[in-house]
């Protein structure tokens, strides 16, 4: 199935998000949250550091523009294949499009200064938007540096994505269980994907640290591929993850 951009992914995600508030004492669905990511590569010499640099500038601009609702990682790849060309990713989240509006409309009018300096540092090809919903999210304050791996899956012929979140939820209700509680969530691919983007959704399995990470390899090995294989062999195709390291730069206020 092809991914879809705009309306028609919109649509598709909707269901889910009715599902969803059904199953919170039936409250009317709300918006999902809203997530770009740019790649980008470093310019020159331009390494960590002189990125962080601007960053400290630019958080020092967020605040000043009451920028409250927006989170924001650097993303370090760690775990993937010769494919990935990018050095860096950026990964923002609002907690819905209206939040994106309003924040964007004050960057484009406000922060060309800043966007220079960042273009100077980093040069960013691609900025994707994906539509976020959220399976389920251990207690408490955004990590300082989390872990997370992204794996692009399709539906297989004749199952839903309804079956999909289900399973992906009994998934981590199984981690869970064996001590590793994890973020999960999936990202639904809504504007500048690649043109031959040929899957339905991201998964995102995120931990705390990279020792989490690998109490989650432990569990995985010492048997939950099995239950992975009940829940996802017939229902999913997903490609191999991308593991990457996360720096938090930005913490929304109601964090």
């Amino acid at each position: 199935m092809k991914s879809r951009i705009a309306l028609p992914i919109l649509s598709f995600l909707a269901p889910f998000v009715l599902v969803n508030a059904a199953s919170a004492q039936e409250q009317a669905p709300q918006p999902t949250p809203v997530v770009e990511v740019y790649g980008c590569t470093f310019n020159g010499t331009n390494d960590m550091a002189d990125l962080q640099a601007v960053t400290t500038r630019w958080n020092a601009w967020a605040d000043r523009h009451n920028f409250t609702d927006y989170t924001a990682f650097i993303m370090t790849p760690y775990l993937h294949s010769d494919q990935l060309t990018y050095d860096v990713l950026w990964l923002g989240a609002w907690p819905n499009g209206t939040a994106m509006g309003v924040g964007e409309a004050v960057w484009f009018a406000e922060g060309g200064d800043l966007q220079e300096e960042f273009n100077a540092v980093i040069d960013c090809t691609t900025h994707t938007q994906y539509a976020e919903f959220v399976i389920g999210a251990p207690e408490g304050p955004t990590p300082e540096a989390p872990m997370a791996a992204f794996s692009d899956c399709t539906v297989r012929e004749g199952r839903t994505t309804d079956e999909a979140i289900t399973a992906l939820a009994q998934w981590r209700e199984y981690l869970v269980a064996n001590g590793v509680n994890e973020f999960s969530a999936v990202f639904f691919p809504v504007a500048g994907e690649e043109p031959d983007a040929d899957y339905d959704f991201k998964t995102v399995e995120g931990y705390e640290t990279i020792q989490s990470y690998g109490r989650a390899l432990d569990v995985i090995t010492r048997g939950g591929y099995q239950r992975a294989d009940e829940l996802f062999g017939r229902l999913l195709d997903c490609n191999s993850p991308r593991v990457y390291a996360f720096d938090l730069v930005r913490r929304a206020a109601d964090e």
